[in-house]
């Protein structure tokens, strides 16, 4: 008996089909979170697989180790790979729908981001009010989904509009009155939340692009805080962070001074960019879903305010 010593090849990753990209825009809400949290895992994966490729390098420079193995780079291309095929999966879906065509408009929004909020945003959602689902949805012990239209599990589940911006901040956990006390659900989403981190951390790294409109409400109110914190305008916030932190860190240096330190001036300014940014995305998909403009905020219809800021790109053909 003859023993092959031939050694197989990798397969390589099946390309979709034209007919699996397009399926990919009717896709649901709940599908589409799960490709895209699965698309995150596989980036972090990709991501921890070139460091270790990296260490292999280095060591094996300085004569330390041997040289990365060629099972290890194929490992990463192949995860690049399948993140460049869900990425075009992700730009069908965000092109199928006019609010994701509108945030694929805007410098900074890609495929993923895109489908990411139109996945975990909606001005019409189905709310399910079972608490022992959402009491297990909550420790994350296994997938619990929410019941549906079709087979509601409480009396009062059903669909609740979203009839202003502010209820995509507190769900974004952006509405500062909120506090999440021991023993209670989480308040606020927190895929949502990481979700607009990341947004605000391309309008960080997109400051001096001309095209970037939210960098430049981001750069504009960076700006204005820092002047106001020079003015010592935060002495009760930093009197507070100052009984918080240790006196051996940094952020002490400058609480114990009536400051708020760089980091903290600088996720104000993210917050109020994002803030604005979910507030025209709220106004687009309540077009989209009830054809009229939602309702004026209460600051500018009885407050005596009469600036808004302009929705970019809008109204988007």
């Amino acid at each position: 008996m003859t023993i092959s010593t031939a050694i197989p090849a990798f397969d390589a990753i099946e390309r979709p089909t034209k007919d699996a990209l397009k399926s990919a825009a009717s896709l649901g809400g709940r599908q589409m979170r799960y490709l895209v949290d699965t698309f995150y895992q596989m980036q972090e994966l990709r991501k921890a697989s070139n460091n270790q490729i990296g260490s292999m390098v280095r060591a094996a420079e300085a004569g330390k180790d041997m040289e990365p193995h060629e099972t290890l780079d194929w490992l990463g291309v192949q995860l690049n790979t399948m993140e460049r095929q869900l990425s075009r999966a992700f730009e069908q879906f965000a092109l199928a729908h006019m609010p994701g065509r509108w945030l694929m408009s805007i410098t900074g929004i890609g495929p993923v981001l895109a489908a990411n909020f139109l996945a975990r945003l909606s001005v019409h959602p189905w709310h399910c009010t079972n608490p022992v689902l959402l009491k297990k949805r909550e420790k994350g012990a296994e997938p619990v989904f929410p019941c549906d239209p079709d087979e509601p599990c409480q009396d009062d589940c059903g669909y609740r509009t979203v009839h202003t911006a502010g209820g995509f901040w507190r769900f974004a956990g952006l509405d500062s009155t909120m506090e999440w006390k021991e023993g209670e659900l989480r308040p606020w989403n927190a895929a949502v939340k990481v979700a607009c981190w990341k947004f605000s951390d391309g309008l960080v790294k997109l400051k001096n692009n001309e095209g970037s409109f939210y960098s430049k409400l981001y750069v504009q109110r960076k700006d204005r805080e820092m002047a106001k914190n020079e003015r010592r305008e935060f002495a009760d916030q930093a009197a507070l962070g100052a009984a918080r932190v240790g006196k051996k860190t940094r952020a002490y240096s400058f609480y114990k001074d009536g400051l708020l330190p760089p980091g903290h001036i600088d996720m104000r300014a993210r917050r109020y960019a994002v803030k604005i940014f979910l507030s025209h995305l709220h106004h687009v998909m309540y077009v989209d879903e009830f054809d009229r403009d939602p309702p004026r905020p209460f600051i500018l219809e009885h407050g005596g305010h009469a600036h808004m800021i302009e929705i970019p790109n809008w109204p988007f053909e």
